[in-house]
């Protein structure tokens, strides 16, 4: 398990930035493309609670409306704990939504860290108001059965080229969502806070006059001067 302090120091850190530590350490199918924030202001990380949905089977869908199998959707919802982000996998499949702001709000109530999935939004305007973040793909005021069906939970999923798996935590900005493997969380956390100290240094170079060349990438120079920075002082946490 990932420890709380490791995911709050995540959550504070630009998903871009972690994305490029996770392309230096080889791991280059992160980030969740295709997917955008409703709400952007909401930054939120959390162990990833995995919900796999699967094309609808009309007459499985008709025996959870009758009471005569259990509902699957509202189980896997339900066995998630606060500090959980609830990443729904339905392969794709869009035109239709497995969450509304009903069930958003008794999320929030829950202490539920975000929603991510690979489907649309139901009540999205109202949703984006919320002080829940949830990333999605639009906005569609269909229920997911006319589509989707809820197959199982706490299994490995995927949502394009991204494979999560449960308690890997998912971590989510203005720019989207990013899914870091629970054993490198320490160490993601370590380089990416490293690497935003260098970016504000080097950033600050470049807004008093230094050229874009030798300064980002550094050379030699600007790494030099930046270990000074850094040993003087500066670099403090961003």
């Amino acid at each position: 398990m990932v420890q709380a302090s490791v995911v709050a120091r995540l959550a504070a850190l630009a998903v871009p930035t972690i994305s490029a530590v996770l392309y230096k350490k080889g791991l280059r199918s992160r980030f969740l493309y295709g997917l955008a924030p409703l709400n952007p202001a909401l930054r939120f990380a959390g162990p990833a609670h995995t919900i796999r949905a699967i094309p609808v089977r009309e007459d499985m869908r008709d025996a959870v409306a009758a009471g005569q199998a259990p509902n699957n959707h509202r189980l896997a919802f339900a066995a998630a704990k606060p500090g959980d982000v609830i990443v729904i996998a339905g392969g794709g499949v869009t035109g239709v939504s497995l969450l509304g702001d009903i069930i958003a709000t008794s999320l929030q109530m829950r202490g539920i860290a975000g929603v991510v999935a690979d489907s649309d939004v139901s009540d999205a305007a109202l949703v984006a108001q919320m002080d829940i973040p949830v990333v999605a793909v639009g906005s569609a005021p269909v229920p997911g059965p006319a589509k989707l069906m809820v197959a199982d939970w706490g299994v490995p999923v995927g949502i394009g080229s991204v494979a999560i798996f449960p308690g890997d935590i998912v971590v989510g900005d203005a720019n989207g969502a990013i899914c870091v493997p629970h054993h490198m969380a320490a160490d993601v956390a370590d380089a990416t806070e490293e690497a935003e100290r260098l970016e504000n240094f080097l950033l600050a170079r470049i807004r008093a006059g230094a050229a874009l060349e030798g300064t980002y990438p550094p050379d030699a120079a600007t790494q030099a001067a930046y270990a000074v920075w850094r040993a003087t002082g500066g670099g403090g946490p961003s």
